[in-house]
């Protein structure tokens, strides 16, 4: 028999490991498939946060908190509602992130689904919620509740390259990422999963100078998120140095799609014309009205020879 202090205390521990994940997801939207979730909100082009515990490395300074309920909202504003994968592609909980792939692969992954690339504005809001939060979780960087604190592992960029067998023993060798959706905390208010840390995600960048940056973006896509060996990394900042054909070992992508153009399965609904719906057939009388009665035939008179 168990001494009953031990078994308090395992009980304890364990219940501090669970996290409360159901609570973080606001469940399914009927305007979404139930593999996605709506995201809708204002987004502001910048966002700024007051850091409270800068850290300096051998490379830059990282911030690892942030005053709490601290925002500062500057720039343009748009109104956005989009739904968003739950997880990393391929969205299926429980499976390993897609990596080694490109902007195009995204692109064309997504659109076989009638999906596309989400944006960075749709992303950023998905990541920092309704309350415009620096990170995914919170004000403080945590590094046991996202896929974000492995070690960073020196890479051989000619076997990844090369492909074949060589390669994948590389990539298999480089791997650090968890399962989508296995770490229960790493959840935006929105309820979309691993955001920041396990694998970067590709977005379609900005058409336009944003303020952040004193050029347009160089290419049409971009990198986010941060992979697992950036515990930092928020839902600002965007990695826009790679042409679309760059991929590597910590490179996936998520997908969106316009609200209300998906059933909850993911196929695509087919909308009947809404001229063709309302017009009634032109030999149809409308409700309520007396048909017509059908025209007379005309006899033909013959001619006395």
């Amino acid at each position: 028999m168990l001494d009953p202090v031990v078994a308090t205390l395992a009980l304890a521990v364990g219940l501090l490991r669970l996290p409360a994940a159901p609570s973080l997801d606001p469940g399914p939207s009927p305007e979404c498939p139930t593999d996605m979730r709506l995201v809708a909100g204002t987004h502001h082009d910048e966002v700024q946060h007051l850091c409270i515990e800068p850290r300096k490395d051998t490379k830059d300074t990282h911030c690892f908190a942030y005053w709490e309920g601290l925002t500062a909202e500057e720039g343009e504003s748009r109104e956005i509602r989009v739904c968003m994968d739950q997880f990393e592609a391929p969205n299926r909980r429980g499976d390993k992130p897609l990596v080694m792939a490109s902007f195009i692969d995204a692109q064309k992954w997504c659109g076989e689904r009638h999906k596309r690339v989400c944006t960075e504005q749709e992303w950023e809001l998905g990541c920092e919620g309704p309350e415009h939060r620096p990170l995914a979780y919170g004000w403080r960087v945590n590094r046991t509740l996202c896929n974000s604190d492995k070690s960073w592992r020196p890479f051989d960029a000619v076997k990844l390259a090369g492909g074949g067998d060589e390669g994948q023993r590389e990539l298999d060798r480089l791997w650090q990422g968890a399962k989508s959706g296995s770490y229960l905390t790493c959840v935006s208010a929105f309820g979309i999963y691993d955001m920041m840390g396990n694998v970067e995600e590709w977005v379609a960048t900005r058409a336009i100078d944003d303020g952040r940056n004193p050029r347009r973006r160089r290419w049409p896509g971009a990198l986010m998120g941060g992979f697992w060996a950036k515990p930092w990394t928020g839902c600002r900042g965007t990695n826009d140095a790679h042409e679309p054909k760059f991929a590597f070992y910590e490179t996936g992508f998520r997908c969106c799609a316009e609200p209300g153009t998906l059933d909850a399965s993911g196929k695509l609904l087919k909308k009947k014309n809404s001229a063709e719906a309302q017009a009634p057939a032109a030999d149809t009388p409308s409700a309520g009205e007396p048909k017509a009665d059908p025209p007379k035939a005309k006899k033909k008179r013959r001619k006395k020879g």
